[in-house]
């Protein structure tokens, strides 16, 4: 088992950009970094308001994806979902947008964002993967192989101008699907984490934070050795908050099991391999985008079971 979450270790960016050791305990859940690149936040906020304040070029960039969409609105119209404002790329969506439209929305900051994003990503990547390979007992790489295929980007804007401005509720509880998050942010407050060993215990994160959390994949793939965290954002009313996220899971065809000789059991169905990464993150993508206001259950698709309980069964049993 893991060990508690450690706040309290901030990783340099001399350290970060080479293999941490295990000593640096991404395994307890959570592990602060001084990133070799801080994202444009300017920029970031000045292409949410220009989504915001032009339709069309909004539009056209959810047409590029049309599967899902890439700027995410619902909390202006659903106040009981996530109250913020989304943008979620990935190399294979970014390949989508048409150049006429990148060239309008390069000059908002677009161009500025994904070169952040590949930067952090070719810097920070490998040698957190690395790490979690020690700490998991098993080359984690051997299934990241296809990072551009299952790299994801998104930003986050926690916006007072949603359909419930007074609400607390930035993104709700939850943990993520893949390997672990890199959660960049502003400097404002919000991010909260769940300590492994005590439900219901809530640890704020220093707003100007940049923070590294393992997701169930993770989880799984160590046999339990690496925690999963689960985390939330709480809005301030009246103050405007922006993250930066970059996601990393296995490559979507790998397989969901625990490394040889992990010190733990799973579900039968984890134990024999028979889950793939990508009918997983279907699985948690229904909760979560009805979560976000993304989506909506009918013919009674929803079984009122939290997303988190929901995977719990599924790995467990």
């Amino acid at each position: 088992m893991a060990a508690a979450v450690a706040l309290q270790r901030t990783i340099s960016a001399a350290v970060s950009a080479k293999a941490l050791t295990t000593s640096e305990r991404l395994g307890s859940a959570v592990v602060l970094i001084r990133p070799v690149i801080q994202p444009p936040f300017c920029a970031i906020r000045r292409l949410f308001d220009h989504l915001h304040a032009n339709p069309n070029d909004a539009a056209s960039l959810n047409a590029a994806y049309p599967k899902r969409g890439i700027f995410k609105t619902a909390a202006m119209v659903n106040k009981f979902s996530d109250q913020k404002f989304t943008i979620d790329l990935s190399p294979t969506r970014d390949s989508l947008i048409p150049q006429a439209l990148r060239v309008s929305l390069n000059s908002h900051g677009f161009d500025d964002m994904l070169s952040f994003f590949r930067i952090a990503a070719d810097t920070h990547v490998p040698t957190i993967l690395s790490s979690l390979s020690q700490i998991a007992g098993t080359d984690l790489t051997l299934s990241h192989r296809q990072q551009s295929l299952n790299l994801n980007f998104r930003l986050c804007d926690y916006n007072p101008g949603t359909a419930d401005p007074v609400s607390s509720n930035g993104c709700g509880e939850h943990t993520d699907y893949g390997t672990f998050s890199i959660i960049f942010q502003d400097g404002t407050p919000g991010l909260e984490i769940e300590a492994p060993y005590a439900p219901g215990t809530w640890i704020p994160i220093p707003g100007d934070a940049t923070v590294v959390l393992a997701g169930w994949c993770a989880l799984i793939m160590s046999g339990r050795r690496i925690c999963a965290a689960r985390h939330r954002v709480r809005r301030v009313p009246g103050v405007r908050r922006l993250s930066a996220v970059l996601f990393v899971a296995p490559d979507l065809d790998a397989k969901l099991k625990p490394t040889a000789g992990a010190p733990v059991n799973f579900s039968q169905k984890i134990m024999d391999g028979d889950i793939s990464v990508e009918w997983f993150k279907e699985v948690m993508g229904k909760k979560w985008r009805y979560r976000e206001g993304n989506l909506e259950f009918v013919g009674g698709e929803d079984d009122g079971v939290a997303q988190d309980d929901e995977i719990k069964r599924l790995i467990f049993g």
